[in-house]
């Protein structure tokens, strides 16, 4: 059934300020209309007289004509026209199928009265006794419980002058049946639609909206169903977000679970799945072939705040890996960071060194939902690992790790595994490094050859040997023989890995150093978006030094199918892929 989406303005704005989004969503596949409900009194200039049986009658009267004509709804409210919506669903008792309230105040106390009365002298047609109607309104509508189970989208600027954000967080608990989702601006007013970052606005209600009209084909669903047999998390996501469904349905990863082949065009349909976030640029280490060492970063960490306004971009990231140029655990709130994440349902992961990884830390992050780790290790002994990771104190790592792995069977087990980069100074003790890890009761562990041009000359791709391919292949078998898997990059972004282990092990341990001139398995950028410290959408982990946008500043929309990410897609599907492509074990 097609839908049409009622907008209401604000009492103290005008249709006007709706402007930039109606056009936006105007001609979107599933939208019959778009009709911007004009409040009683508000055609001339000046505001009437806050009436708030007029105003609800306005939109009642559009909900019902919508009705009439056997049309779905989707209902957005501004500020105080969020509240006249609300108030027209309970005279209807319509479900809509979304709801968007976007800067709408939920209580009045004092502090807020006094921020509604100083937005009065702005207006000074406003009279005082209007603003107490109005505020009398917002304390009687916020009060109430809706009975419906419709979904929710709630909606504020960052620096919202006259709505606080704790009441973002009140839309969020308990007054809806239904799904609630938010999300918060950065930089933006309380015109949210209006100044600074609007555009990003008008992106998250118009990307919420594409995905409540869409309905899920039998295959959606069916995926699902094979996404949801091999990874039981999902589950979980969705009932907080499910209308990331179709997103995770159509990802190449889903694509995968359900033994199907994705369809990789240059313009992708769906948004990131996976999000890897980069949580701080310092370190303990001064890795030889990392992009850190090798290309430089200034050290910073992220601010809570932007981790937070990161994932409210990304709705659909279910799988959400704290991992980048620096070690995560060097983030004082890193904890925190996982919180956040795990609380919105989110899978969340994390890569690490291990050094800090103290008792303290190793049980904040399991009490606060971490459910994947990987240690980085390269080396089995203490000279080799200092040698091609500056600052290991090995013995210090392997003690973390050993605690951790206690600490998470005693109280809740998780994924955990070691990440080992090959290269030529570390091939020759590599059965050294396997006895090491075998004994550390990880689940799992994954071997990669080197990436990034400048250190080609580290790599068994281009450095290989007889001897060298024996030394893998006997490390290789002895670890299987100690039951440790030991598996390929091919598998990292694969759903229910744990499940599917025997499709990606390193069997022949050969495929280790090969290099393929088409794209064979990577499907990064159709479905993970890297997210530096700053903000700033990377092309992949591979290539950090190229910038698609900055999230905090520009519309996912633009940045997920814009000139870099659209371009990179085409040369990986075509005859001369990028060079960093070619150089990729994972390609």
């Amino acid at each position: 059934m097609p839908a049409t989406v009622i907008l209401v303005h604000g009492y103290s704005g005008s249709p006007d300020d709706l402007t930039l989004l109606a056009d936006a969503l105007r001609g979107r596949k599933g939208l019959d209309s778009v009709r911007t409900v004009r409040l009683p009194g508000h055609a001339s200039r000046g505001v009437p007289a806050f009436d708030m049986r007029s105003f609800t009658g306005s939109v009642v009267e559009a909900v019902r004509d919508a009705q009439q004509r056997g049309l779905d709804i989707v209902l957005f409210g501004h500020s105080t026209g969020g509240i006249i919506a609300l108030n027209a669903l309970a005279e209807t008792g319509a479900e809509p199928l979304l709801l968007v309230l976007a800067s709408v105040p939920k209580k009045i106390d004092t502090n807020s009265f006094a921020r509604w009365s100083d937005h009065r002298k702005g207006k000074s047609q406003i009279s005082f006794t209007s603003v107490a109607a109005m505020v009398s309104m917002i304390k009687k509508v916020g009060k109430s419980r809706f009975k419906g189970s419709f979904p929710v989208f709630v909606l504020q600027g960052e620096r919202d002058a006259l709505v606080p954000g704790a009441d973002t967080a009140d839309w969020s608990r308990d007054y809806f049946r239904g799904p609630v989702r938010a999300a918060t601006v950065p930089g933006a007013g309380h015109d949210v639609l209006q100044g600074p970052n609007c555009t990003l606005a008008v992106d998250l209600v118009a990307r919420a909206i594409d995905d409540v009209v869409r309905v899920p084909s039998r295959e959606d669903r069916a995926v699902l169903e094979r996404i949801l047999a091999v990874e039981p998390d999902a589950g979980r996501f969705l009932d907080v977000s499910p209308f990331s469904a179709h997103h995770l349905a159509l990802s190449p990863s889903g694509q995968s679970a359900a033994g199907q082949q994705s369809r990789l065009s240059p313009i992708v349909p769906t948004e990131p799945v996976i999000a890897n976030i980069e949580i701080t640029t310092r370190c303990t280490m001064r890795c030889v072939h990392c992009a850190r060492t090798l290309r430089g970063v200034d050290p910073r960490d992220m601010p809570k705040g932007v981790f937070s306004a990161i994932l409210d971009l990304l709705p659909h990231a279910y799988r959400v890996t704290l991992v980048g140029l620096g070690e995560t655990l060097m983030h004082p709130q890193v904890a925190d960071l996982v919180r956040e994440a795990s609380s919105r349902g989110r899978r969340t992961a994390l890569v690490t060194n291990a050094m800090l990884l103290d008792e303290g830390l190793s049980r904040s992050l399991l009490d606060a939902g971490l459910e994947s780790i990987a240690f980085s290790i390269d080396a089995g002994t203490q000279d080799l690992a200092a040698a091609v990771r500056p600052g290991t104190d090995l013995a210090r790592v392997v003690a973390n790790i050993r605690r951790f792995v206690d600490i998470s069977r005693s109280t809740r087990e998780i994924s955990i595994a070691v990440f080992s980069a090959v290269s030529t100074e570390t091939i020759d003790s590599l059965d050294l490094l396997m006895e090491l890890v075998s004994g550390l009761g990880v689940h799992v562990m994954m071997l990669t050859d080197l990436n990034f041009g400048e250190n080609i000359g580290r790599t068994l791709w281009k450095n290989g040997s007889v001897h060298a391919a024996s030394m893998l292949r006997t490390a290789v078998s002895s670890a299987f023989r100690k039951n440790l898997p030991v598996l390929s990059v091919r598998g990292l972004e694969e759903f229910g890995l744990w499940k599917r282990y025997n499709k990606f092990l390193l069997l022949p341990p050969d495929q280790l150093y090969m290099r393929s001139s088409r794209r064979s398995w990577c499907a990064s950028p159709w479905q993970t978006i890297p997210i530096n410290v700053q903000g700033e959408a990377t092309l992949c982990d591979c290539q950090p030094g190229i910038k698609a946008g900055n999230l905090l500043a520009q519309p996912l929309s633009a940045i997920w199918n814009g000139d870099v990410f659209r371009d990179h897609r085409q040369r990986m599907t075509g005859d001369d892929p990028p060079e960093a492509c070619r150089t990729c074990p994972r390609f």
